[in-house]
């Protein structure tokens, strides 16, 4: 594959843009801190120039980016029944879009209201790239090379009911690597991929396990959210470390939002019931509140990604009946502050005061924050194709990529 360079990107300006990137990497879904911030703490940009385009094939995961190197996936399923549909892994050069590897395998497309295609972000820890595809065929690879060093297959823990495909992006832990598949998760040794420990359900969860802080409960803990519960599990045995109980009435469909913490506070977003803070007490986790007020909860609400700045929670939501729009609810009462309906659905990143969006039109959108405000400074359409992946910043560059298969890196200006 030879990858699509933009002519006014000189070779001079694409390395001068990568110094900054190479001091940081973004190794898996959400971050360095998985709260979708860069290692950057202020934001310059005024505008930005394209360096470089590849073709990757479809997919809705997002990129990791790590030693110069960019690693993606997507599946060449068409229409056409003779032809074999495979997933590929994708490691890019970084600076210029060219196609260092590819690693692939059968795996069906399977299109259900998006193009199809992987959903799990490739996951890259100490010389490894950790992937999992919607049917549950879980490889680890060299990240230099894409030899496979092992496999594992989650296949049975595909639930009969209405279900999207695994999505979530495995989580490295210590001597484990931990997936958010089955009732309780699952955990496979990093190096052997052999089961550590693991369901005995199938339940439907999308969201990425979520590492916790060491001092929230003085021990290794990792959060998982699925579709029917909220647990709070040891990364090395599967033992429970907090328990919180509340029932769910409802089940949702679309549970995607990685759980997030903000002032020792856990933060759920549940598609059929709204937001929720919990707090904490000894190994117990209680509901502070639950937002349910305004046009939300809904479906979309619940798979996009959320930036905390300061006191308030800001997201992008699309429903049947609530509309578009960008919206902030106050993280220590859940009330819904403000409301703007010009923004479309999609995905946030927050470098400082800035909040940047990209929509899932594959618009660029850029702007200050001041308290519940958002004043757009900038806005370009920089992909053509259904933009759910989330952005990556690192550096002065902009990674970002569309579900038929587009992956762009832009020079922030």
């Amino acid at each position: 594959m030879a990858a699509t360079v933009a002519p006014a990107a000189s070779k001079a300006t694409a390395t001068l843009a990568d110094v900054d990137a190479r001091e940081e990497n973004w190794s898996h879904y959400l971050g360095p801190n998985f709260d979708l911030r860069p290692g950057s703490k202020r934001f310059h940009a005024t505008s930005v120039a394209e360096l470089w385009q590849a073709e990757v094939k479809t997919g809705m995961c997002s990129v990791t980016v790590v030693d110069g190197l960019l690693y993606t996936m997507g599946n060449n399923g068409t229409k056409d029944k003779e032809q074999e549909a495979r997933d590929r892994v994708y490691c890019l050069d970084a600076e210029t879009g060219e196609e260092e590897w590819v690693f692939d395998y059968a795996c069906s497309l399977d299109p259900r209201l998006h193009p199809g295609g992987p959903s799990a972000t490739p996951t890259v820890h100490e010389g490894k790239v950790y992937t999992c595809s919607k049917f549950g065929h879980i490889y680890c690879l060299d990240a230099k090379t894409g030899r496979k060093l092992w496999e594992a297959s989650a296949e049975h823990y595909k639930p009969r009911k209405p279900w999207w495909g695994f999505a979530a992006s495995p989580t490295v832990m210590g001597e484990v690597v931990v997936y958010n598949i089955g009732d309780r998760g699952m955990a496979l040794n990093k190096d052997t991929g052999q089961i550590v420990w693991q369901s005995e359900k199938s339940v439907v969860a999308y969201a990425t396990p979520k590492p916790l802080p060491a001092d929230m409960f003085h021990r290794p803990a990792v959060a998982l959210l699925t579709n029917e519960a909220f647990l709070v599990l040891d990364p090395m045995s599967g033992q429970s470390v907090a328990t919180y109980t509340k029932p769910w009435k409802e089940k949702s469909n679309c549970n995607g939002v990685t759980p997030y913490i903000h002032e020792g506070h856990v933060y759920l977003v549940h598609s059929a019931h709204g937001m929720s803070r919990l707090s904490i007490d000894g190994n117990r986790l209680t509901e502070d509140w639950l937002a349910t007020e305004g046009k939300y909860p809904n479906e979309w609400f619940a798979f996009n990604t959320h930036v905390i700045q300061g006191d308030h929670i800001f997201y992008l939501t699309k429903g049947k009946k609530s509309g578009t729009g960008l919206r902030c609810v106050n993280a220590e009462t859940g009330k819904q502050v403000s409301l703007d309906e010009k923004y479309a659905f999609g995905n946030l990143l927050a470098v400082g005061n800035t909040l940047i969006m990209l929509s899932e039109e594959g618009e660029l959108i850029w702007g200050e924050l001041n308290n519940t405000t958002f004043e757009e400074a900038y806005r370009k359409k920089i992909l053509k194709g259904l933009c759910w992946a989330k952005p990556v910043i690192l550096g002065k560059r902009l990674y970002a990529r569309d579900a038929e298969g587009t992956v762009v890196c832009l020079r922030l200006l």
